[in-house]
């Protein structure tokens, strides 16, 4: 595994635990110990759906704030869930130590040799049968490293190198504060889905809140754009949004996160040579909302299970059908020039459907009965308009 984040180690732990791969030496390569709290995965789940027991908390209870004000979104059976990346690492590092064909070493990757299946490291060479990439991408994904920013997730082998243009390409940027107020505020039972109240700006921006009890949350502040903000900006947002919008004024912040992630409907290379490429540097990010744990933990649960039914792994596996490729591809158009602004549209979809059509459309689970349904509730004429400018890369996603 090159690369022992979220997809590196899931994959690995979806080997170890099967038969066909006892005789398997699996080896994680990462150039961090993944020691620290160093990011927070949300997704929304029904009961019985195979998640990891490293859930730090449900809620049953969700509001929306939109163009129509506050809105309760009525989500059962689906609960909405949030792990935090240390109780992840801690969870996958007890279960790798009941398979002793698991190691794993700290070193920082600078090449993959696609025919011979070789990660090259800092600290040597390494050789595999398969090599399943999670670290390394052929050209930048992200920003560079800076203030917000200290180490990107991935090295890149031509940072210079551009895509196609004809694809989109937005940055889902979000800052976050773990609070804790002095007097009880929150109701531990219900979170904040999303809270358009705050200026647009002419992006796709808004709040949303995790509480965890009545004095403790977690805060986010987040923005669909193709550039980064100021740094001191996201502080901002997130104080004003705290002091006069939630109308909180004693707080002491006990955490902080930054995160990037990319939204883009250029289509990953899924495999070359000997090298699969997984996670985020394989495309698992779903593009148009940028939600990735359950849907990476699927997606390679069901390629494990190939893979030990074939005896071949295939990265087919990987692939989202072609219609559900194709409404990202829009609805990332329409955001990006803005043709109907991420507050309208967002308020659109929860006021007019039930949010469970909203989330099987999300999970790629949904009926073409679902989707036409779907569809009518956006203004259509700009998803039309966007659509048609889409043409020329329809074709290539």
């Amino acid at each position: 595994m090159a690369g022992a984040g979220m997809s590196g180690r899931s994959l690995a732990l979806e080997c170890a635990r099967r038969p066909a791969f006892r005789d398997k030496k699996i080896l994680l390569i990462d150039r961090g110990e993944k020691k620290q709290n160093d990011r927070t995965w949300c997704f929304w789940s029904l009961p019985g759906e195979p998640v990891p027991p490293v859930v730090y908390k449900y809620w049953d209870q969700c509001l929306f704030f939109g163009e129509q004000g506050v809105q309760p979104l009525e989500i059962a059976p689906y609960r909405y869930a949030m792990v935090r990346g240390i109780d992840f690492y801690e969870w996958t590092e007890a279960e790798f130590r009941q398979y002793p064909n698991v190691q794993s070493i700290q070193a920082g990757i600078t090449g993959l040799d696609i025919a011979t299946g070789t990660v090259r490291t800092d600290q040597g060479d390494f050789q595999g049968e398969w090599v399943f990439n999670s670290a390394f991408t052929k050209e930048r994904l992200l920003p560079d490293a800076g203030d917000l920013w200290p180490t990107t997730p991935f090295t890149t082998a031509d940072p210079d190198k551009t895509s196609d243009k004809a694809f989109t390409r937005l940055l889902q940027h979000f800052k976050g504060w773990v609070i804790e107020t002095a007097t009880d505020h929150f109701d531990p039972a219900v979170m904040t889905f999303m809270d358009y109240r705050i200026p647009q700006k002419g992006e796709t921006r808004f709040a949303y809140v995790l509480p965890f009890s009545e004095k403790k949350a977690l805060i986010e502040f987040t923005v669909f754009s193709e550039a980064l903000c100021a740094p001191e900006e996201y502080e901002r947002e997130l104080s004003d949004y705290i002091g006069n919008i939630l109308n909180i004024d004693r707080y002491k912040i006990l955490e902080t996160e930054f995160g990037i992630i990319p939204m883009t409907d250029d289509p990953f290379s899924r495999r070359q040579g000997r090298v699969f490429h997984i996670g985020t540097a394989g495309g698992f990010v779903k593009a148009s909302s940028g939600y990735a744990f359950k849907r990476t933990q699927r997606k390679l649960r069901e390629f494990a299970d190939a893979w030990e039914q074939a005896s071949v792994p295939d990265e087919r596996v990987f692939r989202s059908p072609w219609r559900f490729r194709f409404y990202d591809s829009v609805m990332l158009r329409v955001l990006r020039d803005q043709a109907v602004s991420g507050k309208t549209f967002f308020s659109d979809l929860f006021g007019q459907l039930p949010p469970q059509l909203v989330f099987r459309f999300l999970d790629e689970d949904s009926t073409f009965a679902d989707e036409l349904r779907l569809l009518s509730a956006p203004p259509a004429w700009p998803f039309f308009r966007s659509a048609l400018k889409q043409i020329p890369v329809f074709l290539k996603i």
